[in-house]
């Protein structure tokens, strides 16, 4: 027996991580690097500006329900409708990003994107510092952040597509990825110690310096990524795009025709459910148990903060190994089972604490562990169905279980009340059961694709 089947697990998992980055060559980790700090620059934003706009719009509709057809909304409620018209806005932002892409060189792409948000920030800077309690501005400051999210995660990883292949992908999108988990953890933590003392807008005036960097680091690795697909790949025509548009409702086939692609579609469909019914208790428990305005900013930055730095100890010292030695079915069953157990006690003790422990498990898992799991459960399929069953899933499936679950969340506050919605938890276990069941059947399934793949 070799020394290294003796070591600690601890030690295989190290092991792991550094045999994963040893495959980026001398050449590439300038690229690597650069594209690990774009991430990085890009989620950090991202967790400054979710907090915040959370925490506008939680805290002033507590303080002002809002009322539609005899129904009072709260800040919780409220926040529920901003999701559904984030939907809306998403998809038009898709639209505009495509023509973007088609009109614009790489370059470009990057420096218009990234200095229109940059303008953004400015103006929403002064707006939420001169009119903190204008409901448009609430409205379009909720909106602009996920407007800032949909775009600049789709412009950086459809740039790192296009100037990395699929083999030099295997070997650096892991240590990318880590990028993006530091980055939440760095967003997160400047909302929470900062926003009280220097403000919303002092924080919004600072997101301008990412966006400048951000172009640069684009330029930088566009510059030395030049290579035989840059002519080929760099912008798609039309015919590409309209083989995209179709493989679609192809995908859509292929799902229906398979108990495997079904079950993995009842996976993604019943988290989403779950993960929006967890986000909803956490935003009306802080909604009543914590004091609106800044504070509340705050504490959703100080979740965030637990998230990611949960996120990057479960990656690097679990995620390995447990896939490794378990399985991707057992890894798939790490996520259903914490929200079980913070579920039941959300509904024995329903409180801020177990709200954030919920959110903060949900959230984390999703990130690390639940994240490369579910990707592995492609590897064993084919082409077609990695790249078509899969936008089907991605676009269709994902985005319909979370309007129904804004549907059910404001409905059963608006019956039962918002100091009530412990009881959704009851819904969540339901769905865990089945969710449970759908893993297991899909970790059997995936192990029987995997051997006779091999």
């Amino acid at each position: 027996m070799s020394s290294s089947e003796n070591s600690p697990w601890y030690k295989k998992v190290l092991q792991t991580f550094y045999n994963q980055t040893c495959g980026i060559s001398k050449r590439e980790w300038p690229s690597v690097l650069a594209l690990s700090s774009f991430f990085f620059l890009v989620i950090a934003v991202f967790w400054v500006l979710k907090p915040m706009k959370r925490g506008l719009m939680v805290s002033y509709y507590q303080d002002n329900p809002l009322e539609i057809f005899n129904f009072v909304l709260q800040g919780a409620e409220v926040e529920q409708l901003g999701k559904v018209l984030n939907m809306v806005v998403a998809l038009l932002l898709v639209l505009v990003f495509v023509w973007l892409y088609r009109v614009l060189t790489r370059p470009w792409l990057i420096s218009v994107i990234a200095s229109s948000f940059a303008l953004l920030f400015i103006l929403f800077a002064f707006l939420v510092q001169a009119l903190p309690d204008n409901a448009i501005v609430i409205w379009s400051f909720y909106v602009f952040g996920d407007m800032f999210n949909t775009m600049l995660v789709t412009l950086f990883w459809a740039f790192t597509n296009d100037v990395f292949s699929s083999k030099r992908a295997k070997s650096a999108y892991g240590f990318i990825g880590l990028g993006g988990i530091f980055g939440g953890i760095f967003g997160a933590t400047m909302v929470t110690t900062l926003v009280e003392s220097a403000g919303r807008n002092t924080l919004l005036f600072a997101s301008v310096v990412p966006m400048l960097i951000i172009i640069a680091l684009g330029i930088f690795v566009d510059r030395r990524e030049t290579n035989e697909r840059q002519e080929e790949d760099s912008k798609p025509g039309e015919e590409e795009e309209e083989e995209k548009s179709k493989s679609v409702w192809e995908g859509a086939r292929l799902v229906f025709k398979s108990k495997y692609l079904l079950s993995i579609a009842g996976i993604i469909g019943v988290y989403e459910l779950v993960s929006n019914i967890v986000d909803f208790q956490l935003s009306a428990a802080i909604s009543m148990g914590v004091e609106s305005g800044l504070e509340t900013d705050a504490y959703f930055g100080m979740v965030g903060m637990a998230t990611n730095i949960t996120s990057v100890v479960v990656q690097m010292f679990f995620t390995a190994w447990i896939m490794k030695r378990f399985g991707v079915g057992i890894a798939l069953l790490m996520l259903p089972l914490a929200i079980v157990v913070s579920s039941v006690g959300f509904l024995i003790i329903p409180g801020l604490l177990f709200a954030t422990i919920m959110s903060a498990s949900d959230n984390s898992l999703n990130y690390s562990i639940q994240q490369s799991a579910k990707e592995a459960l492609y590897t064993p399929t084919s082409r077609d169905v990695k790249y078509k069953a899969k936008a089907f899933i991605d676009m269709f499936v994902q985005r319909g279980a979370k309007v129904l679950s804004v549907l059910l969340n404001i409905g059963m506050a608006a019956i039962f009340g918002l100091s009530n919605v412990h009881w959704l938890s009851l819904v969540v276990l339901v769905l865990a059961v089945a969710w449970i069941g759908m893993v297991r059947y899909t970790g059997k399934k995936f192990k029987d694709l995997e051997s006779n793949a091999n």
